[in-house]
């Protein structure tokens, strides 16, 4: 079946074809009408004059069976930037599903990214599972948590807030850019992402500015509670960014004044400390979960990464410091999906620093599927839960510790852009 299949960019020919099979295989976008086509179909050939975007097809026989967008990405890397693949809008035509078209996709995917020497790639996945086996690990975990705004602490001020305007593009994109700097995870956001905090009606947008300098923003929409009254609504945050507390506590203020209006603010953070902030933290399910365990939010898979070159992400990495440790490790990496990425290294950490060997000699070998080795990599998980769940196999057990700490940040990846 692949030896029949071209992979090649969607042409302007192709565009109706391939919003039909996106609505199709996404019926949850609501992609129905003539009108709601046709939006879709001008935002494809917008996003083709974006040179970081692309549209790839999957052809048999000269039918489009399927497609997906690509985009290339800066990713913080451990205060590094670098170039990262990322792939959405992955759709299969409904007659052709169970084909191997999707598989071949991400195969072409991962190729592409490789060509361009990008060492890692990510997306959001439809299935983990399904990605999972493709070699793609769990990033960190997405929370949503329902807060009443008198739950929220308040500051002293809220005296350097203000609504976004046109004329703030410039210092709300240094913003942006400046957080992107402090935050490993984070990709640097394109222009038509700026566009929705400047062109989409419904999204709110309030800026912490203090020396005409743009420090944080909270970006939100109103969401109607259930019943009849107009009155009582809800407060759905989009993105929150902030570069020290002072700005944090005075965006916090202004929620917290919103209580007379509004019943809850549904607060989507990757923080894991986040349940300290509120005063109760408790969502309205009122859910004890055993034992005892007040339910206080829900959590979901968001992000995955995998790395499509081991050695290429230690080479990108020679100047970060893995935990300070002193250690020649040897990775047996299992990869599947893509045996060219698949086998030994060794890699010597001096200070923390690392340098690959080709033929030297180790104090420890670790056996790890390149899966759980993204996450590990990126900080999402650590090894020594790695190794309890037998995830990881060592060679000598006394190095979990220093294994763990190699591998250990202080910061979980986050990430804001949806794709």
């Amino acid at each position: 079946m692949k030896d029949l299949s071209q992979i090649k960019k969607i042409p302007l020919t192709d565009a109706d074809a391939f919003v039909d099979i996106v609505a199709n295989a996404y019926p949850g976008f609501r992609i129905i009408s003539p009108e709601e086509k046709k939006k879709t179909r001008r935002s494809f050939i917008k996003l083709l004059r974006n040179p970081t975007i692309d549209h790839y097809g999957l052809y048999r026989h000269g039918e489009l069976l399927g497609g997906m967008r690509t985009y290339d990405f800066a990713m913080n890397l451990f205060s590094m930037k670098t170039l990262v693949g990322g792939v959405g809008l992955v759709a299969v035509d409904l007659l052709h599903k169970k084909e191997k078209v999707c598989k071949e996709l991400i195969s072409f995917f991962i190729d592409l990214y490789r060509k361009k020497n990008a060492p890692i790639v990510a997306l959001y996945p439809f299935r983990p599972d399904f990605y999972r086996k493709m070699g793609f690990g769990y990033g960190t975990k997405v929370n949503l948590y329902k807060i009443k705004p008198g739950d929220l602490p308040r500051g002293t001020s809220k005296k350097h807030i203000r609504f976004l305007t046109g004329r703030d593009r410039k210092a709300f994109r240094k913003c942006c850019y400046q957080y992107f700097l402090k935050r490993h995870g984070m990709f640097e956001i394109k222009k038509h992402e700026i566009d929705y905090f400047f062109k989409y009606p419904e999204a709110k947008t309030v800026v912490y500015e203090r020396k005409d300098k743009i420090l944080g923003y909270l970006s939100f929409v109103f969401e109607k509670t259930s019943g009849d009254n107009m009155l009582r609504n809800n407060i759905v945050i989009r993105e929150l960014v902030y570069e020290n507390r002072d700005v944090l506590l005075e965006i916090l203020t202004f929620l917290q004044n919103q209580l007379d209006q509004i019943t809850q603010i549904f607060f989507p953070t990757q923080d894991d400390f986040f349940h300290f902030l509120p005063l109760d933290p408790r969502d309205d399910s009122e859910n004890l979960i055993p034992i005892i365990g007040h339910q206080t939010n829900t959590q979901g898979i968001g992000i995955m990464y995998r790395v499509i070159d081991t050695r290429g992400v230690f080479k990108l990495l020679e100047n970060h410091n893995f935990g300070n440790q002193d250690c020649r490790l040897r990775l047996f990496i299992k990869d599947s999906f893509l045996k060219e990425n698949e086998g030994q290294l060794i890699v010597h950490f001096k200070g923390g620093k690392p340098s690959l060997k080709r033929h030297a000699d180790f104090d420890v070998e670790v056996n790890i599927d390149i899966a759980d080795f993204s996450s590990l990599l990126m900080g999402s998980v650590n090894y020594h839960s790695l190794f309890e769940y037998g995830l990881s196999d060592i060679s000598d057990e006394r190095y979990v510790d220093t294994v763990a700490k190699v591998f250990g940040v202080e910061q979980k990846p986050i990430c804001h852009t949806i794709f």
